[in-house]
């Protein structure tokens, strides 16, 4: 591994880095190599040069990091840490939580991979270098150990800093009423992978003795009427309410509604902090029955 001294690179143009001294000439056999990292040195006795770092604080989903933004994951389990969703572990080891946060997303692109071949592309060129703090690429088993520790609403909270809106709320397919965007929340059953753990976790519909061909997952979301986004959604077992978890979804993210006329079908109620309307009758509207409700903000 060549390790070379920040103070010495000396940058040509866009892709040219050398070191401080004699630049090479034409023809110079000279050793090309790509920068991998940038960390402090510890130099051995015999010379031996180290990275005085440890791998899991270096480790970067690439152009996904620089979209949900530098530092939003370390925030994220900090956050955790102090409220304590996420235990606080003692000593360094193999991995860390802003690790396994990344290899769980990691592995959403990498569906065919297992867990130390999602973890080996992760660590990429990094995985070579000689850290202080020894690293080696870790066995499914560690893996599986750390990501069970890894709640959901984590998970989630990363997820909201990352999604939002296709498009602005004033584009020309948005729709307003009293100045405010439309919405729409509804229900919906999605089929699941058929598994005993799913079957017996989430349950099914439609069969008094659950002999359903899939297990299902019940979503309740909110779709903004510009582009079809969703801005949000709550997800439960086959048997919750979908009136429960839209009270669980306003309450959880009351900004899916806030300064929005979001429009519900007969077999919702208005949230608790939400002012609704309804059609009258004798407009012929019985049939559609939407009932649109402006979330308030507290």
């Amino acid at each position: 591994m060549l390790a070379v001294r920040a103070a010495d690179l000396r940058v040509h143009g866009s892709r040219s880095v050398t070191a401080a001294g004699t630049a090479p000439s034409k023809g110079e056999m000279t050793v090309f190599a790509r920068l991998v990292v940038t960390a402090p040195a510890f130099v051995k006795r015999d010379g031996t040069v180290l990275a005085d770092a440890w791998l899991p604080d270096l480790v970067r989903l690439g152009g996904l990091e620089a979209h949900l933004g530098d530092g939003v994951i370390e925030a994220i389990a900090e956050k955790a840490l102090r409220t304590g969703r996420l235990r606080k572990r003692e000593r360094r080891r193999l991995m860390s939580y802003p690790l396994v946060i990344r290899l769980v997303i990691a592995m959403t692109l990498l569906p065919g991979a297992s867990y130390s071949e999602a973890a080996r592309v992760l660590a990429g060129l990094l995985a070579d270098i000689p850290f202080t703090l020894d690293w080696h690429v870790p066995a499914g088993k560690t893996v599986t150990e750390w990501r069970l520790l890894i709640p959901a609403e984590v998970m989630e909270e990363i997820f909201r800093h990352a999604a939002g809106p296709l498009i602005g709320d004033d584009e020309p397919s948005a729709a307003m009423l009293a100045g405010m965007p439309v919405a729409g929340a509804d229900g919906m059953l999605v089929n699941l992978a058929e598994t005993p753990e799913n079957r017996a976790y989430f349950g099914t519909t439609g069969t008094a003795d659950g002999s359903s061909p899939f297990a299902q997952l019940r979503v309740v979301a909110v779709t903004a009427r510009a582009g079809r986004a969703i801005l949000a959604a709550a997800m439960g077992k086959a048997s919750d309410g979908e009136q429960t978890l839209l009270k669980d979804l306003a309450e959880r993210q009351p900004g899916a509604f806030a300064h929005r006329v979001t429009c519900f079908d007969r077999n919702f109620r208005a949230p608790r902090g939400t002012r609704s309307y309804r059609p009258r009758s004798g407009h012929g509207q019985e049939e559609v029955s939407v009932g649109p409700m402006a979330y308030l903000d507290p």
